[in-house]
């Protein structure tokens, strides 16, 4: 015991361990307060003790509230901004920055390490916030994620996609508000939502296509993909969700300026889990049209010859935002909105 104590001592004496003030893999450009300047399309963390709040920007920004919001601030001390290392930027402090540069190697080098299959220019790509313009970005199987702020729709997507393809990556669980395909035709592939937040992805370019080819997701409370775009397809192949979902897939009841058509295929998709409601729901006043093959649902209860629990495909009345209410019709097979018959959907 006389042997133990001089070192139990030494140990008191050490410095506790302090959560980072920059994420894994990111370098601090500047601290609140002061003004930095990113390239174009640069996903910045604001934040400290391992608590960030993500925004894509380009060019000189303030460090604080007035760039990121009221309430991102993180109390205990001195917030920074970071970007992902090797990210051109300057900061007013260059000596801060360096300084910050030096202290965070460490968490540098290991995220460097753990995405040594991914260029630097990808790593980038890959942060959370990173918006990927007419490009194809593989992410090397890293896993990325942000915090989710329950079901709100306003939240940050971890992705926004202008006609891009993103590949290979990881969701963290409860990561804010997925993928966005916001132009042109997007492409996501392997991706996996480790637990979904809001949705895993939507739907928002008008006469575009959005394909989810392979991958899965965990947990979808509500919809697991939200479909908002018009005159639009969405492509959901090869995918396999899990746990509790509300939908597979929604075609949107009551947007803002809401109309159609909107269409979704799903083929070889496999629900390992429990449905809320429906697999999938569309809207018949504004044309939209699912079809459905080669569907594998656990648990699946047929109660009639054309009736399932969970329903596999319901048919809608849509609406625009605040007039009125949506109106569920019910559960349809082989019609011109609902292109499924029960043969091309199987129990296990």
């Amino acid at each position: 015991m006389k042997l133990l104590l001089p070192v139990l001592a030494a140990l008191a004496t050490l410095p506790a361990a302090h959560a980072a003030n920059r994420p894994a893999g990111y370098v601090t450009i500047c601290s609140e307060g002061k003004t930095c300047s990113v390239a174009a399309n640069t996903s910045v963390a604001y934040g400290r003790a391992d608590s960030f709040t993500y925004k894509t920007l380009s060019g000189s920004f303030v460090c604080g509230e007035v760039t990121f919001g009221s309430g991102t601030k993180v109390a205990g001390g001195v917030n920074e901004c970071s970007v992902p290392s090797g990210t051109s930027s300057s900061s007013a402090s260059s000596a801060s920055s360096a300084a910050s540069s030096s202290s965070s190697a460490a968490s540098s080098s290991a995220a460097s390490s753990a995405t040594s299959s991914s260029s630097s220019s990808a790593t980038g790509a890959c942060a959370p916030g990173s918006v990927i313009s007419n490009t194809t970005v593989d992410c090397g199987g890293i896993t990325v994620g942000t915090s989710c702020n329950g079901g709100s729709e306003s939240q940050q997507p971890i992705f926004t996609l202008n006609n891009a393809t993103i590949r290979n990556v990881r969701i963290n669980a409860n990561a804010a508000d997925g993928i966005h395909c916001a132009s042109g035709n997007c492409r996501a592939e392997n991706v996996v939502w480790e637990d979904v937040c809001e949705d895993a992805a939507t739907h928002k370019s008008d006469g575009g296509t959005f394909t989810i080819s392979g991958g899965s997701a965990n947990a979808a409370d509500d919809k697991t993909f939200q479909h908002n775009s018009k005159n639009s397809t969405f492509v959901i192949e090869n995918f396999n969700t899990y746990g509790k979902i509300g939908k597979l897939w929604r075609s949107c009841g009551d947007c803002t300026n809401n109309g159609g058509p909107r269409y979704v295929q799903i083929n070889n998709v496999t629900i390992n889990g429990t449905v809320g409601s429906t697999v999938v729901g569309v809207n018949r006043n504004y044309g939209d049209k699912a079809t459905i093959r080669n569907l594998k649902v656990k648990g699946l209860v047929w109660t009639s010859a054309t009736t399932s629990k969970p329903r596999i495909c319901e048919e809608w009345k849509g609406i625009e935002k605040g007039n009125g209410s949506t109106e569920k019709y019910g559960e349809y097979f082989n019609t011109n909105y609902c292109d499924v018959s029960p043969s091309d959907v199987t129990s296990f």
